[in-house]
């Protein structure tokens, strides 16, 4: 029921656009007069609403408070006065503001703008005050205006970028929270490609996390060979692998669909057909050759793929994404090199590869569907 009135309450919203003010974006007349910064073409507008939010969002753009002072409404005044303050870096006119949410937002902007944290002590939600001060600390990069924050969430949040973005592991240990602190040094660690940091987490299970994150980036798989956890050693052989190419940390897999995986990753990439061919799963390996194929226009990888439909895919995909038709002949069935040549002339829609076929009767048949855009199924 509150789904439907939601909804219904937007439809309502798109038929009276200036009642609700969220297309005001598309509002061409409103747009002018912001661009102009001309209140004169706000003031021509008839309905209430649609005149003040214009005013409003003008007496931003110009930088100029008075037009305020014209808007009855207390919500679109109060944003009104805090988008000119934001503007115009004038903090005395955030306390012309009735609303809370709305002098909040004016502090919080300010601040920001500003990169002054004394203004964030003027906001009385304890979470808006907290992301204030955190937001300012980020750019200032001064750790000590975490400190100021109550609500432990964003100052361990704001500990935790600061510690990130000064590269830092040591001001990891300020986060109060233990997953976020065991989050920031595991992400260190990864970017300054350095174990001995995980060291620093007493939990094993999140110990052998930072190690795998680690070995993933500096590659070999000695170091998953120091987890403790059999299934996170597996998960970092995976890593190790897909991430660095590495065949021989797939080698290690105990899981068969895993290894399958990780081989076909590689072979992908390295466009190695052999290894796809040490892949277990008939349906992954033909996969791997076909993605080889067709990735890089080369027909010679489907001759390893045995099953006859997925051979026929395999050609046909290079075929299609290089507009070749000859490709087809290496078919060996005539109706399938047949339905080949077909689907190719109807996907370039060129009549004149139709002509490939031999049979006069498949030849019309060709022509008449590439007119249409038929493929054969």
């Amino acid at each position: 029921m509150k789904k439907a009135y939601l909804i219904f309450t937007l439809f309502i919203c798109v038929i009276l656009l200036s009642g609700c003010g969220v297309f005001d974006f598309l509002d061409a007349e409103m747009n002018k007069a912001i661009s102009k910064k001309n209140p004169k073409i706000c003031r021509k507008m008839d309905e209430d609403g649609r005149r003040e939010r214009c005013l409003s969002a003008v007496a931003e753009a110009s930088k100029n408070e008075k037009l305020c002072d014209e808007i009855k409404n207390q919500n679109t005044k109060d944003n009104c006065f805090s988008g000119v303050a934001v503007a115009t870096e004038n903090q005395d006119l955030c306390n012309k503001i009735m609303g809370e949410n709305y002098k909040d937002t004016c502090y919080s902007g300010l601040a920001e703008k500003k990169q002054d944290e004394s203004i964030c002590a003027g906001i009385t939600n304890k979470n808006m005050a907290g992301q204030c001060y955190s937001k300012v600390a980020q750019v200032k990069e001064d750790i000590s205006i975490c400190g100021k924050i109550t609500e432990a969430y964003y100052q361990n949040d704001c500990y935790n970028n600061i510690a990130l973005k000064k590269n830092d592991p040591v001001l990891c240990d300020n986060i109060n929270n233990l997953s976020t602190r065991v989050g920031c040094i595991t992400a260190l660690a990864k970017v300054q490609k350095n174990e001995t940091l995980c060291d620093k987490i007493t939990n094993q299970l999140e110990r052998d996390v930072c190690l795998t994150s680690v070995a993933s980036v500096i590659g070999g798989n000695l170091l998953c060979e120091k987890i403790q956890n059999e299934k996170q050693k597996q998960q970092c052989y995976y890593l190790v692998g897909t991430s660095n190419n590495d065949a021989d940390s797939c080698f290690k897999l105990i899981n068969d669909g895993q290894r399958d995986t990780c081989y076909q990753k590689i072979a992908i990439e390295k466009k190695d057909t052999m290894l796809c061919q040490s892949i277990k799963s008939a349906e992954s390996q033909n996969y791997c050759l076909t993605s080889i194929a067709t990735n890089n226009k080369d027909a010679s990888p489907c001759v390893y793929i045995k099953d006859a439909s997925s051979n026929y895919n395999c050609l046909y995909g290079v075929a299609n994404i290089s507009r070749d038709a000859s490709i087809c002949e290496k078919l060996e069935k005539t109706g399938t090199r047949d339905k080949c040549i077909h689907n190719i002339a109807v996907s370039a829609r060129d009549v004149s590869v139709c002509y490939n076929l031999k049979d006069a009767g498949e030849k019309k048949v060709c022509q008449d569907y590439t007119k249409q855009t038929e493929l054969q199924p």
